[in-house]
């Protein structure tokens, strides 16, 4: 069967002249009157050059070489012999026309460095183009300047010269007309064009042995590149002329995941990047994969969409979903990369700045593949990606990524969660900062609560495989953006109005809701305005569901992570009613020490005047009826929602989901202390301590877990009596 490169080869002919059509119907009815008119008067001009000829035109002896058009726009014949053709002005006769040469309208020379005349009667001059650009000068046999063309980097099969009837005005052109009149216009150098994708072999997916992957283009006519370093085939790709071998990458030294890859391992402790020193992160070589990235080219342009397809060979299969990102890597782990701490932070370090400014804090979002191996299902997907999560970002090496997906493209990767549609942004999500970082608790918390109405995000688990290599247990979800509160609750985004801790400038409307309430007095106008600017059913849940987590990172702290938001408008009356709310958000540190009075916390302790979550607690409790409402939701979701045998019992499902990819993420987070780890604890003051988990850690870790779930409920009735009789006494 013929490549993409024969079949073009084989239409090329009539392809140029339907390209140059419309120039050389122009050009018929004027050559009679004056061929020269638009060229001021030049008897020879360099009409057009191929400096990256790929698949285009053929010298006699069946190679592409490079090649140069001169163009005789005056008419007649004229005597070329002993003119000279030069790259270099300080050396004008660098090439000599032979004795003999004649012009009569085109002249076509293969510029390759040969200095021969091939079995086709082609010219083959002693020089080549250079692809990266360069000036060409044509003398005549007195040693005068005839013509001189300047081109800039070429890509390929693109050509490069006059536009026909105006030989003072240069650029590229989208077809080549090698031996006939110049397009009038010229190339869009950043053009796409919709040429559909490439159809691979072979599915993407887990192989035993190497295989080898072909590529068709759904244009026949279409060249295809490809690269298989997750880069963008635009850019640097390799031009496909046959069947790429995919071979084992087991035993390989890893690139990326070994990196430091945060300011230090240590969160707790100041200019914690020593602390990397201490450390040798993955230190085993983890598993691999090779993804083919292609993009097809055509008449000078390129495809409007890349396709890629990652193959595992030698690799045991994931008993979770799998999902494949990959990028330019000096996107990723570069010194501008958007995962590194990057040349800017240790640029300030040197000069004795040690604030936390990395490259993942920027924001900023690249271009990459994003691919997810679902059940039965493979998707593939250009997308926009980013760091995501605010102090994991600076201090977890499995850091959560923001995906953006591009075009019409959906995910239908959490269809099944209760109204969760296909997507068009999710998140991954990485284990977090939490203590128990292995359970992923946060996902499960999120999930185990999905359906109580209190805006928890649905995740899914599955295996991350970033820039090809293993990166471990990741989960994900759905993004809180205005899609989220339009699906989940009913209400019209042009009405919605957010506020996220840290992520959101404040509003008046939230700055004097934070004056109010932290002045608010006790009494019948102000219990009558609590419940007209707060929906308090729904904040008692959302507290019961902090307090019986026991989350430290959430309403006991510092007032962080918490998402308030409210609607006026909407299908569902009982969302856009005006009233704010609050979204579960955040349980990295939870599930753990059920002995924790969480309402000591709340309750006694001062709350600054933007703790709202905190504030408002300590202002209904001032109220009997808020009170007796609290208590009686309070036992009654103790004995369902969190029931032990309940909770116990779904957290035993959600951990023999995760248990058969444990070792590999052990393995994946597992860090070695080097020879440095001394020093790099003096000058932190602090501790290095090596990571190697093992199941029967994690056994007992889970073990723990249960008993939480088993005694929380107690310990929590207790308190809640005890409170109790403190306010009525």
């Amino acid at each position: 069967m013929p490549t993409a490169s024969q079949k073009l080869l084989r239409i090329l002919p009539p392809v140029l002249a339907l390209g140059a059509l419309g120039s050389v119907c122009a050009w018929q009815v004027t050559r009679i009157e004056s061929r020269s008119q638009g060229y001021e008067d030049k008897s020879v001009v360099l009409n057009e050059i191929c400096a990256h000829n790929l698949s285009g035109l053929q010298d006699g002896n069946g190679a592409y070489g490079d090649w140069i058009e001169l163009y005789n726009p005056c008419g007649g014949t004229i005597d070329l012999s002993g003119w000279t053709l030069t790259d270099d002005q300080e050396e004008p006769a660098r090439w000599t026309f032979p004795a003999g040469t004649v012009l009569d309208e085109y002249l076509l020379l293969f510029a390759d460095g040969t200095d021969t005349v091939d079995s086709a009667g082609y010219l083959h001059t002693s020089f080549s183009l250079k692809t990266r650009g360069e000036t060409l000068y044509l003398y005549d046999a007195e040693g005068e300047l005839v013509d001189h063309l300047k081109y800039p980097e070429q890509d390929y099969d693109i050509t490069y010269g006059r536009a026909f009837g105006n030989g003072g005005d240069s650029g590229s052109f989208a077809t080549a007309t090698p031996g006939a009149a110049n397009p009038v216009d010229f190339l869009n150098e950043h053009r796409e064009q919709p040429l559909g994708t490439a159809e691979f072999s072979l599915p993407a997916g887990f192989y035993e042995e190497p295989v080898q992957v072909s590529l068709t283009a759904d244009d026949p006519e279409a060249l295809i590149f490809y690269t298989t370093d997750g880069s963008d085939p635009a850019e640097n790709g390799k031009l496909y002329t046959g069947p790429i071998e995919v071979e084992s990458r087991a035993g390989e030294a890893n690139r990326y995941v070994s990196q430091a890859t945060a300011f230090g391992f240590d969160m707790y402790h100041d200019s914690t990047w020593l602390k990397n020193y201490a450390y040798n992160y993955a230190p085993d070589p983890v598993d691999k994969a090779t993804t083919i990235t292609v993009r097809l080219y055509k008449d000078g342009a390129w495809s409007d969409q890349s396709v890629a397809a990652t193959y595992w060979v030698d690799v045991d299969s994931h008993t979770l979903p799998v999902v494949s990102v990959t990028a330019d890597e000096e996107d990723l782990f570069g010194p501008q990369g958007i995962y590194m701490p990057g040349s800017t932070y240790f640029t300030l370090l040197r000069n004795g700045t040690v604030d936390r400014t990395g490259n993942f804090l920027s924001g900023e979002e690249i271009d990459g593949c994003v691919q997810l191996f679902l059940p039965d299902t493979w998707e593939s997907m250009e997308a926009s990606v980013s760091v995501g999560g605010l102090y994991t970002r600076a201090v977890a090496r499995m850091k959560n990524l923001q995906v953006d997906l591009k075009g019409d493209a959906v995910t239908t990767a959490l269809s099944e969660a209760p109204e969760a549609p296909a997507l068009t942004r999710f998140s991954l999500k990485g284990p977090g900062n939490g203590v128990w970082q292995y359970f992923y608790q946060d996902a499960f918390w999120n999930n185990y609560l999905y359906t109580q109405g209190l805006g928890t995000q649905y995740n899914m688990p599955v295996i991350l495989y970033l820039e090809d290599e293993y990166w471990g247990i990741y989960c994900l979800r759905e993004r809180k953006n205005t899609d989220f509160f339009v699906r989940h609750f009913g209400v019209e985004a042009d009405s919605l109005q957010t506020y996220s801790y840290n992520l959101t400038e404040k509003s008046e409307d939230i700055l004097c809701l934070e004056e109010t309430l932290y002045n608010l007095p006790c009494s019948d106008e102000s219990w009558a305005w609590l419940r007209e600017q707060f929906d308090l059913e729904e904040y008692t849940r959302y507290l019961i569901a902090h307090i019986y987590a026991n989350n430290i990172d959430g309403v006991r702290g510092l007032g962080n992570n918490m998402v308030l938001w409210r609607a006026t408008e909407g299908s569902s009356a009982e969302y856009a009613d005006g009233r704010w709310r609050f979204l579960l958000n955040d349980f990295d540190q939870t599930l753990q020490y059920e002995f924790m009075n969480s309402f000591d916390d709340i309750l006694n302790a001062e709350a600054t005047s933007d703790n709202v979550q905190k504030v408002l607690f300590q202002k209904l409790w001032e109220y009997p009826q808020y009170r007796a409402a609290f208590a009686e939701e309070f036992r009654r979701e103790m004995a369902t929602i969190y029931a032990p045998e309940t909770l116990i019992e779904a957290f035993d499902a959600w951990c023999e989901e995760l248990e058969p990819e444990m070792e590999r993420n052990f393995a994946r987070q597992k860090a070695e202390l080097t020879p440095l780890a001394p020093l790099a604890d003096r000058l932190t003051d602090s501790e290095s301590t090596a990571v190697d988990m093992t199941l029967e850690q994690w056994e007992e870790e889970r073990q723990a877990v249960r008993d939480f779930f088993a005694q929380r409920a107690e310990y929590l009735l207790q308190y809640l009596d005890e409170f109790l009789e403190q306010a009525e006494a």
